[in-house]
């Protein structure tokens, strides 16, 4: 993964309106300023971007204070493809939620081509996927934290054999192993209980005899309670007969009592009837004697309805023409109203036009003031892209004497150490010919060397000199165009106000345009209104009028109808009330005549039901004794069924233990099998247990892992110490007791001979820690299937001295080929001078943190 660009936007101390951090042309990097200006943020945000996490626990700490949305845009280079990866943080009200997006560079078709999939977390994984690594395998790896160049040297052999099995990814196997022993132990356990139930089983078979016996004796003892319990229920059997024939007669003695009570009260009832019957008779006679007095008032009832029922017409004739005099009288407010809105809309759409043509002139001069306005940014917008090229090629060009001044230190460096060599008197032949150097030559090829060093001094004081003059020549760009920003934020507000004068001037034109023609328009519908404005309306409502007079409807008299018909209403429930006795009365007299035959029946059926009703009563008086004796025998023959049942029982479990015998040898048999097969588990989960443990799998992938390890580290530490240095590393130490044991130990060699780790110091100790670091990165990044192309390095430069301070830094530029960027995070200002290009980070007052590149 190589960095391209980085935007944060309100992302901790960082604020908005940030210019992308580009990392194009950057190699070797240095990353400074103040503790807390917001230097670890800037890698904050790319873990947070690829991985949403960071140092801080919540998303929502990461948040600039006061903000309510903040977004990370990181555009990386991996495998030849452009990537670009944004994500977001928002609250709104209550709800909290975030957005992840990724895209790839489409070469042919010049965009962004996205691949976001459905949900963050399908997402996040295409990522994962795609970078072959996840945040844990990219702290490990990729960037060194601060003091933690010799995590790996600086420890005990067995704690280094610790972090190389957390970085190989070991301690699944110790879950493995666990796992196994658990199930070993459980295994066991299982075979405990297995083989608790075959003793118990084999104890129960031994009583086979005794089972037997017990059969035999339950036999007998079944069979003669069996012939008790026969001779007992048929003696209940014929009590049961007697009783039954009682019984039936004491029911028939009940349903006789019932019947005769249901008799009383049918007779009752036929004597009220008769009794009703009679009254109503009674009545009709009555009203048939007042016969002709409702005849005649139902005569007057029937000429007072035809009066009413002819003003009801008129007055139906007459409510259609009402209705539709009140509809036309409708229409004509209606039809006013309609004139006056119209008037209204009238007057307002002119006294709006009057007010646009009065702001004419005040618009036109407005206009001309912004316009001059937008001019003048406009020639500032011009004039900033200008001085944006010049601060391009300016910071291209101090870029260029960085790379020239990097040049010629490299070749003083070696310049120097031929000097070193040629004063220390090591070597007597030249460097060129070879040929052996008397003491003139030896003099003049120093003055040489030292002209040339003098020259190369002299080439560094003008580039430094050169690239001053450029710095301040860009600082003062710089300023300038933060200037230019400013003033420029005012053009798309000017731009936008423009547009609305301009609008406004276009709308104040046009009112001036239709004022005469909306000034006609108010005086003709007044003259409308003051005249006749619905002639048509006004003639149909004269016609209604008309019509209404000519029918003559007389509501004095017609209430006066109503008056009469309502005086003569009960005359008419008196006529339907003599019809009906008219035709009442054959049929009352016939019921009168058959009632008073039904009650004679009726009381000639229930005299002869009280003689049955003695007769029965008299066979009962021995139903008592009867009972009392199929008590007995009851008691008797349950008894005598519940011996039999106890004797069925002991023969039922007899057969039953004799059976369960059988079952038992079966399962025996399954037993002894399962026992067999869990022992044979068991030992191969106690093998398993060795098998994933420290000295078996684990310990093999350590030693398959430490000659890459080794092979890597040689060929850094190689370059690191001008192949004067390896290393070596040792998994046996031989005892002076005789015989190894297990050890992880570091093997140094220079030219000198082969020393372990902790007798060396200084710079050699170093440059083996930063070759042994770096190549632990790299295998755990194979291991997770990624290329470690970019190092992070938070050096802790504070815990070195000067010399240690200068070895750092000449390492890095000694393994810097070894990725497409190096960035170092410092502190120290004196350093910076050391690294070509420089991330200075700062932080204001009321702005955040801010970055420039140099």
């Amino acid at each position: 993964m190589i960095p391209y660009k980085l935007r944060l936007e309100n992302f901790l101390s960082y604020r908005e309106n940030q210019e992308p951090l580009d990392f194009s042309g950057m190699h070797l990097v240095c990353l400074v300023g103040q503790n807390g200006h917001g230097k670890s943020a800037l890698l904050d945000a790319i873990t947070w971007a690829l991985w949403g996490k960071a140092r801080a626990t919540s998303d929502d700490d990461l948040m600039h204070t006061g903000s309510s949305e903040m977004q990370v845009e990181y555009e990386f280079g991996l495998a030849e493809q452009r990537y670009n990866v944004i994500r977001k943080r928002y609250h709104r009200g209550k709800t909290r939620k975030s957005e992840l997006e990724i895209a790839v560079w489409d070469e042919q078709t010049g965009g962004w081509m996205p691949l976001t999939e459905p949900s963050i977390r399908l997402t996040q994984a295409r990522i994962n996927d795609i970078l072959r690594m996840d945040y844990e395998t990219f702290v490990n790896s990729a960037f060194l934290k601060q003091g933690e160049a010799d995590a790996f040297t600086g420890k005990s052999p067995g704690q280094r054999k610790d972090i190389l099995a957390a970085i190989l990814n070991l301690s699944q196997y110790d879950a493995y192993s666990e796992r196994a022993k658990t199930l070993a132990k459980a295994s066991k356990g299982e075979a405990a209980v297995v083989e608790g139930v075959l003793q118990d089983i084999e104890a129960e078979l031994a009583r086979r005899p005794e089972y037997e016996e017990a059969l035999r004796s339950a036999t007998l003892a079944e069979g003669s309670a069996k012939v008790a319990m026969s001779d007992a229920e048929r003696s209940l059997s014929e009590a049961k007969l007697e009783v039954q024939a009682l019984v039936s007669k004491q029911e028939a003695h009940r349903d006789l009592e019932k019947r005769l009570q249901r008799s009383q009260q049918d007779h009752q009832e036929t004597n009220q009837q008769l009794q009703a019957v009679q009254a109503q008779l009674r009545k009709v006679e009555v009203l048939l004697a007042e016969r002709s007095a409702i005849e005649a008032g139902h005569k007057a009832l029937l000429v007072a309805r035809a009066e009413e029922q002819r003003w009801n017409e008129r007055l139906q004739a007459r409510q259609p023409l009402e209705g539709e005099k009140q509809r036309l009288e409708r229409l004509l407010l209606e039809a006013r109203g309609e004139v006056e809105r119209e008037l209204a809309l009238a007057r307002r759409a002119l006294a709006d036009a009057q007010k646009r043509t009065d702001s004419l002139a005040g618009l036109t001069t407005e206009e001309r003031k912004i316009s001059a306005a937008i001019a003048e940014l406009e020639t500032l917008q011009e004039e900033s892209r200008t001085r944006r090229d010049r601060l391009a090629a300016l910071r291209a060009e101090r870029q260029g004497l960085a790379q020239e001044q990097e040049k010629l230190t490299q070749e003083g460096k070696k310049i120097r150490e031929r000097q070193e060599v040629l004063k220390a008197g090591e070597t007597t032949d030249c460097p060129v010919c070879k040929k052996p150097l008397g003491e003139d030559g030896r003099q003049h090829l120093e003055d040489e060397y030292e002209q040339q060093l003098e020259t190369m001094r002299e080439q560094l004081r003008q580039l430094k000199a050169r690239e001053k003059t450029v710095a301040q020549e860009e600082s003062a760009l710089a300023t300038k165009l933060r200037g230019d920003d400013h003033e420029l934020k005012r053009l798309n507000a000017l731009q936008k106000q423009l547009a609305e004068i301009e609008a406004a001037l276009e709308q104040a034109r046009e009112a001036e345009a239709v004022f005469p023609q909306l000034s006609d328009n108010v005086a003709t519908l007044e003259q409308r209104l003051a005249g006749d404005f619905a002639p048509e309306i006004s003639g149909q409502l004269a016609g209604i009028e008309q019509e209404l007079a000519a029918l003559a409807y007389d509501a004095k008299a017609h209430q006066q109808a109503r008056a009469t018909l309502s005086d003569l209403s009960g005359v008419e429930r008196k006529m339907a009330a003599l019809e009906g006795a008219l035709a009442q009365e054959p049929g009352l007299r016939k019921q009168v005549a058959q009632l008073q035959a039904r009650w004679q029946r009726e009381e000639e059926g229930m005299a002869a039901d009280q003689k049955r009703l003695q007769a029965l009563a008299a066979e009962l008086t021995g139903l008592p004794q009867a009972q009392q004796q199929l008590r007995a025998l009851t008691q008797t023959a349950e008894q005598a069924r519940g011996d039999w049942e106890r004797a069925r029982d002991q023969l039922v479990r007899a057969e039953q233990r004799l059976h369960a015998l059988e079952a038992l040898e079966t399962t025996r048999q399954e037993r002894s099998q399962k026992l067999a097969a869990i022992k044979d588990q068991a030992a191969r989960y106690r093998y398993l247990q060795q098998a994933f443990g420290p000295k078996g799998i684990q310990a093999m992938i350590i030693e398959a892992a430490l000659p890459e390890l080794e092979t890597e580290a040689n060929r850094l530490l190689s370059r690191l110490s001008d192949g004067r240095m390896s290393v070596r590393l040792e998994t046996q130490r031989e005892l002076k007791s005789g015989g190894t044991r297990e050890t992880l130990d570091i093997i140094l060699s220079d030219e000198l001979g082969s020393r372990p780790y902790e007798l060396y110091s200084g710079g050699e100790a170093f440059r083996a820690d930063l070759a042994l670091r770096i190549a632990l990165s790299r295998l755990l990044a194979r291991r997770a299937g990624a290329a470690l192309q970019t190092l992070f390095i938070d050096e802790g430069f504070g815990t070195q001295d000067a010399h240690g301070r200068e070895n750092l830094v000449e390492a890095l530029h000694l393994v810097k080929d070894e990725f497409a960027l190096v960035l170092v995070i410092t502190h120290i200002d004196e350093l910076k001078e050391q690294f070509p290009v420089r991330i200075q980070v700062v932080k204001e007052d009321g702005v955040g943190s801010r970055y420039f590149v140099s």
